[in-house]
């Protein structure tokens, strides 16, 4: 298995967005819309799980846009790992890849927002606040630290 880390320049970048867009998970339809709508800038990228050929799961580290504001930077966005591969720590070599690219860029955190309790933590997350994203649904922020 693989992770790859691509950018709106590279060869796999229409093929994910085309996976995305046929994942069970709805917010995976709103990553390949931010992807082909060029969305993805400066530093941000999508990693991606693979092995011969077949996407096993993806997320992406950008920059927050919108909730749940800007002060948390760099940002984990659309973890999503298929369910027939779910229990092989795809998750957490995924959360990996991003966070040494993030070291890389200078940052010692990272941060990522989500409704799951009990999920992120096993990964090094805690949760430091609660935000209301919308009409009284809230989401935890959860940061990470680098080492």
């Amino acid at each position: 298995m693989k992770i790859h880390m691509i950018s709106k320049t590279d060869a796999l970048w229409i093929s994910i967005a085309d996976y995305a867009e046929t994942c069970s998970w709805d917010a995976c339809a709103r990553m390949a819309t931010f992807m082909r709508e060029n969305k993805f800038v400066d530093w941000e990228k999508v990693f991606v799980a693979e092995e011969n050929g077949v996407f096993m799961g993806f997320c992406a580290l950008i920059k927050p846009k919108g909730f749940p504001g800007s002060e948390y930077n760099p940002l984990l966005k659309w973890l999503f790992v298929e369910e027939q591969y779910r229990g092989q720590r795809l998750s957490q070599k995924l959360i990996e890849a991003v966070a040494e690219y993030a070291k890389e860029l200078g940052y010692d955190q990272i941060f990522l927002t989500t409704w799951h309790k009990g999920l992120y933590e096993k990964y090094g997350f805690v949760k430091i606040c609660e935000k209301e994203v919308r009409d009284g649904y809230f989401e935890g922020i959860y940061v990470k630290k680098i080492d």
